[in-house]
């Protein structure tokens, strides 16, 4: 009976319980105030590993082109901000001995094939969009660096002028990440429409070191790429870290237990998805 039990509380435990979702909250939001922000929940396809160089070079342009849709969607709604998931670019493997939420690159000739330098193809081609569409444009990638050779998982932020105004390196490697990957050092701000913004990847999240030099920095807004993979909802320390900073968090979240959003200072919500892959829309004070 026992067992039974713990089986039952285990299975609730890994499904994800849907919510009543909020894509935009309600109000009057003056667009000479308010800056109008998305995060997009959607998962790449499958990534081959091993792969090829061309094979990963399709994948990639394929999860572009993806991901360029899903922005064109939130600018045409009105947003001027756009943050997309984790590793969105370069997708993830499927391990045929793993659960879904376990699949990832376990060594760096898994990820070897996906990675690229920054300024480099991708950069160009969202700079490229950010500058037609008059928007900014955050979105998750593998970079190699020229001089070191090492390996890091990075968000990075095209302004509308087409530039990369902000690249921040993964701080709080999950778990096997540490095979393949070098953890960041530093967390990175720049200024924006939206103010003072932090970059954080996944479970940069719940380090408290990152949020607290984050704090210390001023920062109003964090903005966070994540592939959520673990305990059903990453939602309570999305809330938390919003709290922690006492500024605004907009998560992008992949479909795997997801939860995206935005979150307000205080730690509620604006918006709030969960089982629908999509868009969800926040606003943010505009600073002059």
């Amino acid at each position: 009976m026992f067992l039974l039990l713990f089986t039952f509380l285990l299975n609730l435990h890994a499904e994800v319980q849907p919510i009543k979702e909020v894509f935009e909250p309600k109000g009057n939001f003056s667009s000479e105030e308010y800056v109008k922000v998305a995060v997009v929940q959607t998962s790449p396809g499958v990534s081959p590993v091993p792969a090829t160089k061309a094979q990963a070079e399709r994948t990639k342009a394929t999860n572009r082109s993806q991901l360029e849709e899903w922005v064109r969607q939130a600018v045409k709604n009105g947003a001027e901000y756009v943050v997309t998931p984790e590793f969105g670019v370069i997708g993830y493997p499927d391990i045929p001995e793993l659960s879904s939420e376990d699949d990832n690159y376990r060594s760096r000739e898994d990820v070897e094939p996906y990675v690229e330098t920054i300024p480099g193809p991708t950069t160009k081609y969202f700079g490229k969009i950010a500058k037609e569409l008059n928007t900014y444009i955050q979105f998750g990638l593998a970079e190699v660096d020229s001089k070191t050779n090492k390996y890091y998982n990075v968000a990075v932020v095209v302004a509308p002028s087409g530039e990369v105004v902000a690249k921040h390196r993964k701080i709080n490697l999950f778990e096997i990440e540490n095979n393949f990957l070098s953890a960041g050092t530093d967390g990175v701000t720049f200024d924006s429409i939206i103010g003072k913004v932090g970059l954080i990847i996944c479970s940069d999240v719940y380090d408290s070191d990152v949020l607290s030099a984050y704090k210390r920095n001023g920062v109003e807004v964090l903005a966070l790429s994540t592939s959520w993979a673990q305990y059903n909802t990453g939602m309570n320390y999305f809330k938390r870290a919003a709290q922690v900073v006492s500024g605004y968090l907009l998560a992008a979240n992949q479909t795997y237990f997801p939860d995206s959003g935005v979150i307000k200072p205080d730690g509620t919500t604006q918006s709030h998805i969960r089982q629908t892959e999509g868009i969800a829309y926040g606003y943010l004070p505009r600073k002059k």
